[in-house]
């Protein structure tokens, strides 16, 4: 993908020589802020979290947006199959009794609820995973500009669709604001342990995941 410059900022592909800085970034942009990883305890986020994210770098499907050397936004996504939800309560089981099981065995329940694949008769899609911006950027819509540069990526790539799972309110403004597709809620209060206590709780507002797609 050819870097593109908007006003002063570059999208460009992350690379394996950005991991360092870019989980930087996400610490500080994104993690202390997401409704998964405050929800529940610890509030940092697992080191299976981070390695999971990372992960996703050599698929050309992770994004930067710089201002000069600087990150001012990232949003991470990796492909993803109709055997998704069975590897998302595989890697659940494999973290039991983490809090990195925990937010993945929901994000496993929230796949098969928004069972993408059979909606929209593809067998492959690019997903959203995390998307973070600097502070001082805010209001100038690069998590914007960030998602459709990855819809356009994706395109490119061969993929037909594009998924997001947003698990804040202002995640799924800005989806709905693209034009995305709303295709599943899951309220975070109907995740419980089998004693009925809730597993994952983020303050408010926010209290559901919302599952968006688009066709590429």
């Amino acid at each position: 993908m050819s870097a593109a410059v908007m006003d002063d900022i570059e999208l460009r592909v992350a690379t394996a020589e950005d991991s360092k800085r870019m989980m930087e970034f996400l610490h500080e942009h994104y993690y202390q802020e997401e409704p998964l990883t405050i929800g529940c305890e610890p509030k940092q986020p697992d080191a299976a979290d981070e390695s999971f994210l990372l992960s996703n770098i050599p698929h050309g499907t992770c994004l930067l947006a710089l201002q000069g050397d600087r990150i001012m936004g990232a949003v991470v996504a990796g492909p993803k199959d109709k055997e998704e939800a069975q590897l998302l309560d595989e890697e659940a089981a494999q973290h039991a009794g983490t809090k990195w099981g925990r937010i993945v065995g929901f994000l496993a329940l929230v796949e098969r609820e928004a069972n993408v694949f059979e909606r929209y008769g593809v067998d492959k899609a690019v997903h959203a995973h995390a998307l973070g911006v600097d502070t001082t950027m805010r209001g100038r819509a690069l998590g914007a500009r960030l998602i459709t540069a990855l819809a356009a990526r994706g395109k490119e790539l061969g993929y037909p669709l594009l998924t997001l799972d947003c698990t804040s309110v202002y995640s799924s403004r800005l989806s709905r604001r693209l034009g995305c597709d709303l295709i599943n809620s899951k309220l975070y209060s109907d995740y419980k342990d089998v004693s009925g206590v809730q597993l994952i709780c983020p303050p408010a507002p926010h209290d559901r995941v919302e599952t968006y797609a688009l066709l590429l």
